[in-house]
């Protein structure tokens, strides 16, 4: 009778310390997205595919561009004892606060597509956005190179911003040394708005009829607000027009001959290489393919930056964003 009581206590103790260890292995991902704009959906689906079919728990959180929002989804995310942080800042340099905090509950922090300032972040995965900036320098200038340019840089707290700027003045700057180009208007744009960028534009143009043939627009939001502006002097078309990011409506105006084309990144590798480097880092396994660091202000970040893009235009739309699946044909092209 002992001993089959002995055997009954050994098999609930067995069952019990089986169930603890699944528990505690089960790595959990916090996945904090700041901006809002069209394109981020797309990261939030695919990174949700890769951790879920890894079997791994995820919790993702939206911030809607405010960095104290971001702060506070943060803390919820820490308080669910996640093992990793994969964090799309609205501030780089504010979100070192939220780098701490998480530290400070020993969870390790990835900064995904921005880079986080002044902090001891554990990883950086992103595009490498100066060649970004050189790409839709090199389209417009190859097109036009002389005449009037804007330049229509992102939100000044999103590192990304200057790095679309170093890249975009590498290229441009011989041409302004030169002086076959001008820049009439050179401004950065809090929070990628698409109505600052109109009313820059537009009061540009009030002041300087006619006066420009190229917008360097960092990314496809601002060259919304820009061809809105463009529109209302009857310039679309006319005028020169860069983005970033694919997004519908810009492809839409490609294809009308108002946008002059856009960069676009496979947001699906960027997605899939952090969610992958996310797991490793749950499971203390080591990251491999990182021999890249990068400086944020503090220390040497290892990183990974991607160079899976293209530039978009018209005479490769369809071999590109539609064949990829990014977007739908009838979604673009309409009734063209």
């Amino acid at each position: 009778m002992k001993k089959e009581i002995f055997a009954i206590i050994a098999l609930l103790l067995g069952m019990f310390l089986l169930s603890g260890c699944t528990d505690k292995s089960e790595v959990k991902i916090g996945f904090s997205v700041g901006p809002s704009h069209e394109r981020w959906q797309k990261d939030i689906d695919h990174f949700s595919a890769r951790i879920r079919n890894a079997g791994a728990r995820l919790y993702v959180s939206e911030a809607g561009n405010s960095h104290e929002k971001q702060m506070q989804q943060v803390r919820e995310l820490l308080d669910r004892n996640i093992d990793v942080l994969v964090i799309v800042p609205v501030d780089s340099r504010k979100a070192a606060e939220i780098v701490c905090m998480a530290h400070e509950n020993d969870v390790r922090v990835i900064a995904y597509d921005r880079i986080i300032n002044d902090c001891e972040i554990d990883f950086y995965i992103s595009f490498d956005n100066m060649r970004v900036g050189e790409m839709q320098a090199e389209y417009l200038s190859r097109m036009r190179p002389e005449g009037y340019y804007a330049i229509l840089g992102g939100d000044p707290g999103d590192n990304n911003s200057i790095l679309l700027r170093l890249g975009q003045m590498h290229v441009l700057q011989p041409f302004v040394e030169s002086r076959r180009i001008s820049i009439v208007a050179d401004q950065f744009i809090k929070d990628w708005s698409s109505d600052e960028a109109y009313r820059i534009i537009d009061n540009y143009l009030e002041a300087n009829p006619g006066r420009l043939d190229a917008i360097v627009a960092s990314n496809d939001n601002l060259a919304g607000g820009a061809f809105r502006a463009l529109e209302k002097h009857n310039l679309a078309g006319k005028v020169l027009l860069s983005g970033q990011d694919a997004e519908a409506e810009a492809c839409r105006r490609i294809v009308q001959g108002k946008q002059t084309m856009t960069v676009y990144k496979y947001i699906e590798t960027l997605a899939t290489v952090a969610a992958s480097t996310a797991l490793s880092m749950g499971k203390g396994e080591p990251v491999v393919n990182t021999q890249l660091s990068i400086n944020n202000g503090s220390v040497m970040v290892p990183a990974i930056l991607l160079s899976s893009m293209v530039s978009v235009h018209p005479e490769n739309l369809r071999m590109t964003v539609i064949a990829d699946g990014y977007l739908d044909e009838a979604m673009v092209f309409g009734g063209n």
